[in-house]
């Protein structure tokens, strides 16, 4: 590479970074934005992070939240052994502290900018692209929810795919088969494994599926223009480099596989309702509910609707969101003299904002789709379309009740609205290819002129029939069936104002758009008209900082809406505090020398909030993968009538009811105890229904088909005693227990049964357990005094780490090699 081109890519890298810095400049101030999945997670992770903090050490355990799960599920797990993990520290910023702010917006420029010049776009045309996805509202509004996980694997999706087009494209001749195939094959083993490791696995399959699109594109291709065998070879180079990316990553991949089966996402082991716990016959869930995956009502409640989809050129067609800001000129400022009003009218329950692609890319996308050649426009027309009608989910039930019921894993996703990120990849990529293809040579003036025409022509008429039917739209929506009850007779007339200002930001909004696609025609035709054969060598560069400036106006002018000034607060605001009846708790255990309870707090929302679990052990708490019994004993236990045998096997010590009042069970069964006696069932159904009717200080439910002991009674000994030893600091990964007893007992340990990761010792030596009452663990302990420990020693955790640093040194390996290579043979 030319002195000249590395100063040029250094200089806009540059230019990203301080992009990015400008849009998120309070961080620059000390300050942080108030992200609520990161309060969230932050106190997923208290515990295990106070544990690395006191003893440097990890644990793979977190005991915070119901009852216990895998906290490499939540947070606060050891970081990867993989060569990816420095590379997405440097590329988020992380070492700067950057990495849920400025160094997400970062990270989506990177991405974009690789991959579009490796698309061969000139520099500039690569930043307007990087730009234009970048700044995209969706890819800005879920860093303020603090969807940073999220936001890194979407940042990798165009990178992935262009590192294909690399590979799977005809080269013009054999030195570029041999450059495409090297630098397509690192470019996509990167950037997968990148994504990869963000550990999103629902971004992951929406950049399989435009793979998908890509890889049927070019096989046509390969098949009209004859070179199904280099198409051949160049799906075994994307094989090998898919393997090594998946090897770096193997970790998580591979335990969260084995996490899934026993989870919301790993369909069900009971076929019966809790109204079974009422009923003579058990009442069977339907045919959806039983199959392996989420329910689809429940998945697809996040479903974006047919119209809504115009929110994609009007960012305020469905009236932006559930708190929109209003101008002191509006309706509801005047009535209400608030500055955020709930104007989102759309079909979804609530939203932070609109996805909105861009007045000026939907305008380039329509140019691209005019005026690019071959198989990238059909995958990218593709890819746009399919990731639209996902989109809709509910509200297009013939393709996704199909999808849903038959493409693998896809129902282990919810959130389809979440698939318009593969959209946006898709419009921003050829909008960028047809602006290549307007700036390079090859076509005369006229038809360039008359591919603007069409496109500015048929973008602008959109708007104008929008705007023609604005005064006949409903400008209501689901949101507003939830707000009515709140405000009973007086909610028509409050409706009334809200329609008022909806039809407001409809029509401006629409306007708006005009405008932005009127001025980007201008810039684009002028460059035309004067760009006389390219003799006007700078006519090229001035276009495109001209349209850079206009598509971040547009863009940020829109995403300021929801991320501004009003979100970012001083870092001592965002540290986890305790609530009032945290202490109370504290002093009532001290009081009665309480140890190692668990608190169920109802003055909260108990099974979507985080917070209280950073102060003491929770029944309740909030995670999108809790286990599914665990989700069947709220369910049919708690959620609708709560059964205190339920509460006092799960060792709830405390409650916190409505207004904050705390309340002592002085019948919790505490960490473990002995029972008599064990009730066998036949199956799961059996098995959570016994929970209804039985006494667990005494008796112990255990299914049949899944375990086996010697006894069914065990002799009642009153000298018997098993206790847990406290632990200071406490080891989320470590359980040690002392019993005495004359005879052989089964012991019921108030502790969630995940047998992949936890292995059981009597002094010192492996013994078996079992799982009882639906959801804990149990153990026959051997007459006598003896020493029982439960570890949690992660074994394919620690596995995978091992593939993952073999996988790493083949890969650098492999690139060390293919540079040198390439060296070589451009010196010779």
């Amino acid at each position: 590479m030319k002195t000249k081109n590395i100063l040029l890519h250094t200089g806009l890298v540059l230019a990203m970074l301080a992009v990015s810095l400008i849009c998120f400049s309070p961080v620059l101030k000390g300050k942080v934005i108030m992200q609520g999945d990161i309060q969230k997670y932050e106190a997923m992770v208290k515990e295990t992070k106070d544990y690395h903090t006191k003893t440097g050490n990890y644990a793979h355990w977190n005991s915070a939240m119901f009852s216990g799960m895998p906290a490499y599920q939540v947070g606060g797990n050891p970081p990867s052994k993989s060569v990816y993990t420095p590379l997405q520290r440097i590329g988020t910023l992380q070492f700067l502290g950057l990495e849920r702010s400025a160094g997400v917006l970062f990270f989506y420029l990177i991405g974009f900018y690789v991959a579009l010049i490796a698309l061969g776009c000139s520099p500039l045309l690569a930043l307007l692209g990087a730009l234009a996805f970048g700044l995209g509202s969706y890819n800005i509004i879920i860093i303020e929810a603090g969807h940073i996980t999220k936001a890194w694997a979407m940042a990798m999706m165009a990178p992935v795919l262009a590192g294909m087009v690399l590979c799977l494209r005809k080269p013009s001749d054999k030195r570029a088969k041999w450059l495409d195939w090297l630098w397509g094959g690192l470019l996509f083993t990167i950037a997968l494994g990148l994504q990869l490791i963000c550990n999103h696995i629902q971004i992951t399959y929406y950049t399989i599926i435009g793979a998908s699109a890509l890889g049927i594109a070019y096989f046509v291709n390969a098949i009209v223009h004859r070179y199904v065998p280099r198409f051949a070879a160049s799906v075994g180079i994307l094989l090998l480099g898919g393997a090594l990316a998946f090897a770096c990553n193997a970790r998580n991949l591979m335990v969260s596989q084995q996490y899934a089966q026993q989870t919301m996402r790993g369909g069900n082991a009971i076929t019966i309702t809790p109204e079974s716990l009422y009923s003579d016959t058990p009442v069977a869930k339907d045919d959806s509910e039983m199959k392996s995956g989420l329910d689809i009502d429940y998945a697809y409640s996040w479903s974006y609707g047919i119209g809504e989809t115009y929110t994609i050129l009007v960012p305020g067609a469905r009236g932006g969101s559930n708190n929109e800001p209003v101008g002191k000129d509006s309706e509801s400022y005047r009535t209400f003299r608030q500055s955020y009003m709930p104007l989102y009218w759309g079909d979804q329950p609530f939203t932070s904002g609109p996805v909105y692609f861009g007045a000026i890319v939907m305008f380039l996308f329509i140019l691209g789709l005019l005026t690019v050649r071959g198989p990238e426009r059909w995958w990218l027309l593709a890819a746009a379309v399919v990731g639209v009608l996902l989109s809709w989910g509910r509200n297009f039930m013939p393709l996704n009740e199909w999808v849903f019921n038959h493409l693998p894993l896809y129902n282990k996703f919810r959130t389809p609205s979440m698939s318009l990120v593969l959209s946006n990849v898709a419009v921003v990529v050829l909008g960028m290819l047809g602006l290549r293809q307007l700036f390079s040579h090859e076509g005369d003036t006229r038809r360039k002129t008359t591919a603007l025409y069409i496109s500015a022509g048929a973008t602008v008429a959109v708007l104008l029939i929008g705007l023609l039917s604005a005064g006949s739209l409903a400008y209501s929506g689901l949101s507003d069936t939830q707000m009515a009850p709140q405000y009973g007779s007086q909610w028509a007339q409050i409706q009334d104002i809200f329609v008022q200002d909806r039809q407001a930001l409809f029509v401006s909004d629409s306007w708006r758009s005009i405008l932005f696609v009127v001025l980007a025609f201008a810039v684009l035709w002028l460059y035309v008209r004067l760009d006389n054969n390219g003799s006007r060598r700078w006519l090229p560069t001035a276009a495109a900082l001209a349209l850079c400036a206009l598509v971040v106006v547009d863009l940020w002018g829109v995403d300021s809406r929801y991320l501004n000034e009003k979100n970012y607060v001083s870092k001592s605001k965002t540290r986890l505090t305790p609530d009032p009846w945290d202490a109370t708790i504290d002093q009532y255990a001290a009081q009665f020398g309480d140890r190692d309870y668990r608190v169920l707090n109802m003055a909260t929302n108990t099974f979507n909030d985080s917070k209280p679990a950073a102060f003491h052990h929770q029944i309740g708490g909030y995670s999108a993968a809790k286990m599914r019994r665990y989700q069947d004993i709220i369910d049919f236990y708690i959620s609708r009538q709560i059964n205190m045998q339920v509460l006092n096997m799960l060792n709830t010590r405390y409650f916190v009811v409505q207004g904050g009042q705390v309340q002592r069970n002085p019948d919790a069964l505490g960490n473990c105890w002995f029972v008599d006696s064990i009730k066998w069932v036949a199956d799961a159904n059996e098995e959570i229904l016994a929970l209804n009717k039985f006494n667990p200080a005494t008796t112990a439910v255990v299914d049949r088909s899944l375990f086996t002991l010697d006894n069914e009674q065990y002799p009642t000994d009153s000298s018997a005693t098993i206790v847990m030893e406290h632990q200071n600091p406490y080891n989320p990964d470590y359980l040690r227990y002392t019993s005495h007893s004359n005879h052989d007992r089964l012991a019921v340990f108030s502790e969630t049964y995940y047998e992949p990761d936890w292995r059981a010792y009597i002094d010192g030596k492996p013994a078996n357990y079992i799982r009882a009452n639906y959801l804990l663990r149990a153990m026959v302990v051997p007459a006598g005094d003896h020493v029982i420990e439960f570890r949690n020693e992660a074994p394919l955790f620690h596995r995978m780490d091992a593939v993952a640093i073999v996988g790493s040194i083949v890969l650098v390996i492999i690139a060390a090699g293919a540079i040198v290579l390439c060296y070589r043979r451009k010196k010779n």
